[in-house]
Formats: C-alpha cells, structure tokens, sequence
C-alpha cells in the first residue's frame, strides 16, 4: 500500500512468479520419446530434424541461414547449430554478403562453447579420470556439492564447479535473480576478515529477452588490488530440443563490440584489473540414482566422523550481505542462510525429498591475473566464499518464490510482458516434459 509497509504479497501479487501447472501443462505436451532399451527414459531429446529447429521444407542455404537467425532471435541457439551443422552450412562464413551472414558468424561460435559446458556439466565429476578434487559433496541442508581443480602451470587459474537440486517452484524465481543483475550488490555476501565484497554491479546493455552485459568489481584483501570483470551473458532456451536451459556467461575485453552497438567500457578506476571469466549455468532433469548417491556420500563423511553439513559454520565468518558489518562479525548466522522450506528438500533432517527436483550446475573458469596466490586467500574462496554465495543465491530465490524481496517482485512486475510471462510459459513446458509420466511398461 502506499505511504506504508508493502502488504504481504497475496495470490494476485505473485502471479508473475507462478509456474504453470505442471499436470495441465502435461496434457499439451507432444507426446515424449520412448524409453531406451534399458527401461530408462531416454534425455528428452526428440528427432534430430526437429530439434534443429527442421520442421518445414528447406529451400536453399538462405533459407537455411534465415530460419537459423530466426531461432538465434528467438533465444534458441544451439538448435541454430544444429540446423546449420544438418545442412553443411559452416560457420564461420568466410564471405560474409549479408546482414544474416554476419549476425550467424557473431552468435553461432557461442554455441561450440555451451555445448562444450553443457557436456562438462552433464560429466560425472567422479568418473575415472577426472582432474575434479571434491570440496563438499552434498553438503549441508540444501545439498550442496563443490569440486574445483587448479591450472597445474600456474596454480592462480581456477575452475570450479556447483551443483544442487531445486524444486520446481524455484526454477522461475532463482532464474530471476541471476537476470536482475542490478540487485546483485543488494544480496551478494561481504566479507570484513579478509576483506572481499562485491562493491558494484552495473548492467551496460540488455540484448533481447535474455542477453545482458554486466560490470562486477570485487574488492580483494590488502595487498591485492580490486579485481573487475565484464561479463556477457546469453541465456538459451533449449527446451523443446533437450529440456534444457543454459545460460552462457563469459568474460569480455576493452574496446570490444556489445551486442547493442556500443563497445566494452575501459577500466575507470586507476589500481583496477580486468580479469577473465568463462562460465554458465545449466538447468536440466534430476539424473537418475542422485539421492542414493547423495545417501552414500553422506554415510561416508559419518563413517569418517565428518559432518554431513561440512561447509554451513563457515558461513558467518566475519560476513555481511549487502552492506557492512563490524569487523569480524557477521550480520547474520550460518541457520538464517537456511529457510523453512530446507527440510522439505531432502536434507540433513533424514526426511526423504519430494519428487518434485530439477538440478541447476554451474561451471565457471576464472584467472584472477595474479602472479602468486596465498593457499590462505585460495582456501577461504574454495572452502567459504563459494559455498556461502551459492547458498545466498537459493536463499534469494526463496525469498522471490516466497515474496519476501521487494526490489526483486517490483523488478518481475515491471518486465512480465516483455520477459517473465514468456519465462513462465517456456519453464512450464519444460516442467511438463521433466514430470510427464512415463510411457506404459517402461516404470
């Protein structure tokens, strides 16, 4: 109301964050593949022609160039490679003759590197021969699990890796966070001792429905000086090819071309590095056999006297979110990162997790352009900072799913026709080919 305290958001003030239900939405599906010989469903993947975005005649390599543009606009990406690679069009065009010709040749290498990401994330981190080291395999309340591996010739270069199932209710809400990059600032944990906060988070351009530009500066610990990134985010709906939905986000350089026609802003601030960041996000169904895993690993730590919530304690260290706080002390402690709701996830409780999960990974390369990193700096990112902003990213989002963030439902409102209603509808048939029942004979 105004002049007062937001009334507690009712059914006609969440609307914009409520998915479609999934057992209507069910019943408009396509009918979804057969299962595999082994009895499982297979990786919701349907034919080939279709997935590529192939449901027409093709008349021609213009057409073919046309229609791939056409799905690029439509956010729909890999299913442009797919159709360019059906049909022998290789990119890049050495002759480029027309504005279709070079907007293929600006977005279509993108989609090499999503899915060279998407096949990192669908890896089992525990397979033989993997340089992933464990940090924390479902960890804590919300299940967390945290692997990284170092450069071998530098060791300052990491590459880590995320991952926690989420419910469905949430896939809308956590999408929204990592879309409102400007309430970033407002929510990423600060840390007082060491010293690392996120001191801004500016967006430079906004490309279509889901593609932004993006100015994160992080103060590090004396000696080292601040540390700036500028990131290109493209989100990708491959819904109707994989069930999936992936988000590219990768570091770019001064003086480079943005998508809107300007160009990468220099460093502003004398003592500031630009760093470099390759990463992504990647929203897909549960695997198969997670919770025995998830039960294994946690019959292990309690074999070897370990805590199956290695890593929450951590979180209060010396911590703040959004603001600042005394030196040392935290604004909050390790069980307000945790909500209500945890234990309806399948947690430390005991209690079995609904049926009702998807799985959200994120996989993200960073070289902090340092000669030489203390093992004291490299653990406290490895062991608290990234574990405590994965957890203060699905509080977040919990807080949106609940209406509990105000910046956020205000932010959703404004942009549902032009965003959130097509999000909405897109995660709904995602959602609807996830939890369709299987075929007959194949349970």
């Amino acid at each position: 109301t105004s002049g007062g305290a937001p009334a507690v958001m009712g059914e006609d003030t969440v609307a914009e964050l409520r998915v479609p239900d999934v057992d209507d939405a069910v019943k408009r599906v396509r009918a979804l593949d057969v299962a595999g010989d082994d009895g499982e469903r297979t990786d919701l993947a349907p034919a080939d022609e279709e997935a590529a975005g192939n449901t027409g005649t093709i008349d021609g390599v213009g057409d073919v160039k046309a229609r791939a543009v056409a799905l690029i606009d439509d956010d729909r990406l890999l299913q442009a490679a797919r159709l360019l690679r059906a049909h022998d069009v290789h990119v890049p065009i050495i002759d480029p003759r027309d504005a279709a010709d070079v907007k293929l040749n600006a977005f279509i290498p993108k989609a090499a590197v999503m899915e060279e990401l998407i096949e990192s994330l669908k890896a089992d981190p525990r397979r033989p021969g993997t340089e992933w080291i464990v940090q924390c395999e479902h960890s804590g309340r919300r299940d967390v699990s945290i692997y990284y591996r170092m450069d071998e010739e530098t060791q300052t270069k990491l590459t880590a890796r995320i991952e926690s199932p989420i419910r469905k209710d949430m896939l809308v809400p956590f999408l929204s966070v990592l879309n409102e990059s400007e309430l970033y600032k407002s929510w990423l944990p600060n840390w007082t001792m060491p010293r690392l906060r996120v001191r801004r988070s500016d967006k430079l351009s906004q490309t279509g429905r889901c593609s932004q530009v993006v100015l994160v500066t992080v103060d590090l610990p004396w000696p080292f000086s601040s540390r700036e990134c500028v990131l290109d985010a493209w989100g990708v709906d491959d819904i109707d090819a994989s069930g999936d939905i992936c988000v590219l986000v990768d570091s770019v350089n001064p003086g480079a071309s943005m998508r809107c026609g300007g160009v990468v802003p220099d460093v502003d601030e004398s003592g500031v590095v630009r760093i470099d960041f390759t990463g992504g996000f990647l929203f897909r169904k549960l695997p198969d056999g997670w919770d025995a895993k998830r039960d294994a690993a946690r019959a292990a730590l309690s074999w070897f006297g370990t805590a199956s919530g290695a890593g929450v304690d951590t979180e209060s260290a010396g911590l703040s979110t959004g603001g600042t706080s005394a030196p040392g002390r935290a604004s909050f402690d390790s069980d307000s990162v945790r909500s209500a709701d945890d234990a309806d996830a399948g947690g430390g409780d005991g209690t079995r997790p609904c049926d009702d999960r998807i799985l959200v990974s994120v996989q993200m390369y960073m070289d902090p352009k340092l000669a030489y990193v203390p093992t004291s700096l490299l653990n406290f990112v490895i062991r608290t900072v990234m574990y405590t902003m994965w957890c203060m990213l699905l509080r977040v989002a919990e807080k949106v799913r609940d209406g509990k963030s105000e910046p956020h439902r205000a932010s959703i409102a404004a942009k549902a026709g032009e965003l959130y209603d097509w999000v909405r509808e897109r995660t709904g048939a995602m959602l609807a080919r996830i939890f369709a029942p299987l075929p007959v004979g194949t349970a």
